[in-house]
């Protein structure tokens, strides 16, 4: 069986794949992304469940509170925006992280900018033009 997956930016991968495999994982891992398919019959192993965290960063504010956050290097920003308003942290839409002096994009994931268990990042918040 042959699978052909299209990037965002018009490159396409052809995969090769042998049909008698009950269950294939293939991981495609770009700049920005990881995407993992699991094609096959579902196992008892496997859950509907989130991942378990895989590593620890901290998100420090200027106000001095730090937010402990287990997160997976494939979550984007955005994952961890809410993760910190989960923790009673500010709305989403005004958080701005940061890490090593550069604004980190919502739709990114943290392996894509670096960040690695243990990093520390920064959060400010934007304000409302009330």
């Amino acid at each position: 069986m042959e699978i052909s997956i299209t990037k965002v930016n018009g490159k396409s991968i052809n995969l090769e794949l042998d049909d008698s495999s009950d269950t294939i994982n293939l991981k495609i891992h770009g700049l920005t992304c990881k995407l993992v398919l699991r094609l096959g019959p579902k196992l008892d192993s496997d859950s509907d469940s989130e991942p378990g965290p895989t590593m620890r960063i901290f998100v420090s504010t200027l106000g001095g509170k730090t937010f402990d956050l287990n997160v997976e290097e494939t979550d984007n920003t955005e994952i961890v925006k809410n993760k910190i308003r989960g923790l009673d942290g500010p709305p989403v839409d005004q958080q701005i992280l940061i890490f090593k002096g550069i604004k980190l994009l919502s739709r990114r994931t943290l392996a894509s900018y670096g960040i690695k268990s243990g990093s520390d990042l920064l959060m400010m918040s934007q304000l409302c033009g009330c």
